[in-house]
């Protein structure tokens, strides 16, 4: 049941994505809501379109270089990946994203397993090996 603290969008991106206008105009405070991994929608939003490939640096670039330093710093606690690994699984992946977004924080590469990385909003996010 929706109540005050239920982020149905979040819901919506990661299920029906082609609705997220239709059902915003109902909730558009939920935009504003963490899930349960205390990541705000557009957080989420960035995660799944890399994961779902359907964002290319030649022909979305604004979507890279519009992206905060909290999405290109946190982890995927789905995957467990940085958002440059997400750029680069697949078949569709963009090696020129993957750069650009490695380029922004070099340190991810180091980041070893269950290490915990603070985000700029103070958010924990930790990742592991599956």
């Amino acid at each position: 049941p929706l109540s005050d603290n239920h982020p149905v969008l979040h819901h919506v991106i990661r299920h029906a994505p082609d609705l997220e206008d239709d059902i915003g105009q109902y909730y558009p405070d939920a935009v504003f809501l963490r899930d349960t991994n205390g990541h705000k929608l557009l957080q989420l939003k960035f995660y799944t379109n890399l994961k779902r490939g359907k964002k290319t640096f030649k022909k979305n670039s604004s979507f890279f270089i519009g992206a905060t330093d909290n999405q290109v710093n946190t982890i995927d606690p789905e995957t467990g990946l940085c958002p440059f690994m997400l750029a680069a699984v697949g078949n569709k992946s963009d090696l020129t994203a993957v750069y650009y977004l490695l380029s922004r924080n070099p340190k991810l590469v180091g980041v070893e397993d269950n290490e915990v990385i603070i985000d700029s909003d103070g958010t924990r996010s930790s990742r592991k090996r599956q």
